[in-house]
């Protein structure tokens, strides 16, 4: 492929260009692209232009497809990195997209993991120890996490437990006392809360 021109450029979205060159082909790419390569400021691109215009698209595509799945909810750096393993990104795109992606602030394991457990303690029944165990699964740094342990006050998730329970015993009054609190017992252990704080309401509640 020799030296060509842009003849045109077409504006085709709030940060989209359409380029037009002299060889009758079309590329629609980001402004970021046309800015970082200073192609405004020039009109014949070399085949190194080119070829860096079709890799930096590919890069700004799959990093605004980052950002519409960070969007829905927060994600952790591991949630990014398989995503983009499922959109076929190579290795050096995905490190690229990560690296744009934290510089811009939208990507923050720190946050995630605020927001992770505030979100587990006020909108699931999971105790501390099952919401401990799900960030483990994003391979988190465990200095980061110990950060927010503090979220897991002891009165905050007493309180938020003794609701439980009192939902739990409600919805099964046909069980015998000893039936219920053996359950129930089991139960709230296998979603995380400690087996001293279980017992110590059970007990004065059956």
């Amino acid at each position: 492929m020799i030296d060509m021109k842009i003849d045109k450029y077409e504006k085709i979205g709030s940060s989209k260009y359409r380029l037009f060159l002299s060889n009758g082909e079309v590329i629609d790419t980001y402004d970021n692209v046309i800015l970082n390569l200073d192609l405004l400021l020039k009109s014949d691109i070399s085949i190194s232009d080119y070829n860096k215009i079709l890799n930096d698209t590919v890069i700004y595509d799959k990093y605004n497809a980052c950002l519409k799945y960070i969007q829905v909810r927060v994600r952790s750096i591991k949630e990014i990195r398989d995503y983009l393993k499922r959109k076929n990104a190579s290795d050096e795109e995905i490190e690229i997209i990560i690296d744009k992606l934290i510089a811009s602030g939208n990507l923050n394991d720190d946050y995630f993991v605020s927001c992770f457990i505030k979100d587990k303690l006020r909108f699931t029944s999971w105790g501390p120890y099952k919401v401990l165990n799900e960030l483990k699964k994003h391979n988190i740094d465990s200095d980061i996490i110990n950060k927010y342990l503090y979220l897991f006050d002891d009165t905050v998730v007493r309180d938020k437990l003794d609701r439980l329970i009192d939902k739990q015993i409600n919805s099964n009054r046909k069980d015998s006392n000893m039936k219920l609190k053996n359950k129930l017992y089991n139960n709230f252990m296998r979603l995380g809360y400690k087996s001293g704080m279980i017992l110590d309401i059970l007990n004065y509640k059956l």
